[in-house]
């Protein structure tokens, strides 16, 4: 295992140079409202071995569907985009690292329903639905990321979490929680910080390991694409979109290796636990 405590560090200049500004009063910020120190010790999983035929791997990037854009990040980036965008680099990664074929929820601008995305999955015979997402809560202030511009931000609920739906047949549900704890295990292991569910209230209920959670939405509100595929499916919120900290940290390379590392661990892991996706 190779530690990457550095990478998070040097990837926070720009928002120490937003606080710097902030300081001084600039665009409305609070004065010193995020300098809270952060660190990550990112760990490089060693990968299991590939066992069997490749798998299959649905990646959604989230978001980007007709009137559905997503958040809007505190550095003023939109949800759809900064999915898009990891989902292209875990894609590759993916591939990469051997024994999975991925196939993409979205290329290029197009915007795609998500009832396409669930149809496009069982046709191309999809052994797994990942869909890529970020989070946003906590307690919100305007900031500055940089001159002229005025975003949303928080820094009191960083995190990931990991959802999944109970609905459904037994062994496809089985297989969804599964999938959920295999993955919050990884990104744990691999040193990405869990979010503890304060907002998740009502939405959503700790299920498994910390980081892992079960659709509790009202009944006509329930995540289409945790739900409807017939392949396990889960949403991993990568982090909280409204933390400086975290959403600078998702831009960097090696923040973006371990994460593409903790989730090819985890699904490599699933064969190895006995556990079969489809």
């Amino acid at each position: 295992m190779r530690r990457a405590c550095s990478v998070v560090l040097s990837s926070l200049a720009l928002v120490a140079a937003a606080c710097e500004r902030a300081d001084d009063g600039a665009s409305g910020a609070e004065p010193g409202a995020l300098e809270d120190p952060f660190a990550l010790e990112l760990v490089e999983l060693e990968l299991p071995a590939q066992r069997g035929e490749r798998l299959v791997v649905y990646l959604d990037a989230g978001h980007g569907a007709p009137d559905n854009e997503g958040n809007r990040s505190s550095l003023c980036e939109l949800e759809q985009d900064t999915m898009h965008d990891l989902a292209l680099d875990l894609g590759a990664a993916l591939e990469a690292y051997g024994g999975f074929v991925v196939v993409p929820s979205r290329t290029g601008d197009e915007l795609v329903p998500y009832a396409e995305r669930v149809a496009d999955a069982e046709r191309v015979g999809a052994d797994v639905f990942l869909s890529l997402h970020s989070d946003v809560r906590g307690q919100v202030r305007e900031w500055s990321p940089e001159p002229g511009l005025v975003c949303r931000a928080s820094h009191d609920a960083p995190g990931f979490t990991v959802l999944y739906s109970d609905e459904g047949p037994a062994e496809l549900a089985a297989a969804r929680a599964a999938l959920c704890a295999t993955i919050t295990g990884s990104m744990r292991a691999a040193g990405f910080s869990a979010y503890d569910g304060a907002e998740y209230v009502g939405l959503y209920a700790p299920s498994g390991p910390s980081g892992c959670f079960v659709d509790r939405h009202a009944a006509d509100k329930r995540i289409m694409v945790l739900r409807r595929p017939t392949m396990p499916s889960v949403i991993v919120e990568t982090h909280n979109a409204l933390d400086p900290r975290e959403a600078v940290a998702f831009r960097d390379p090696l923040v973006r290796e371990a994460f593409a590392r903790a989730i090819a661990h985890a699904l490599r892991s699933l064969p190895a636990q006995g556990l079969s996706l489809r």
